[in-house]
C-alpha cells in the first residue's frame, strides 16, 4: 500500500484501506476503485489523502516462468523428506498447483 495526497490519486486506483470521515463513518470501503466522481466527492468531504494498493506492472513471460521454477524448487526442497507414496505426491501436486495459481 501507498499513501497519496488526494490530488495525486487517479481514476482506476484501488483503495487499500477504508476512507472514513471525521466521525469514523466509512465513506469508501477498502478495495473500491476510484473514479473522477469519487475523487471530487472525497475532496468536498475534506479528505486530503488516501491509501491505495500499489499495482505492479505485469510480469514478462520470462519473469513468470522464473517465479514458477522457484516455487517448484522450493516445494521440492520442503517435500524432500516426505515419503514417496501416492498421497505424498498428490499433496505435493496440490500445493504446487495452488502456489502456481497464486502467481497467475
Amino acid at each position: 500500500m501507498k499513501t497519496l495526497a488526494l490530488e495525486d490519486a487517479r481514476p482506476g486506483m484501488h483503495l487499500g484501506i477504508d476512507v472514513r470521515d471525521t466521525q469514523g463513518a466509512v465513506l469508501l470501503a477498502a478495495g473500491s476503485e476510484l473514479n473522477e466522481g469519487l475523487l471530487t466527492a472525497l475532496a468536498r468531504r475534506g479528505i486530503h489523502q488516501v491509501s491505495i494498493i500499489e499495482q505492479h506492472p505485469p510480469l514478462s513471460p520470462e519473469e513468470l516462468e522464473t517465479l514458477r521454477e522457484n516455487a517448484r524448487a522450493r516445494l521440492a526442497h520442503i517435500f524432500r523428506r516426505s515419503g514417496k507414496t501416492a498421497t505424498d505426491r498428490q499433496l505435493f501436486e496440490l500445493v504446487l498447483d495452488y502456489r502456481l495459481e497464486q502467481l497467475g
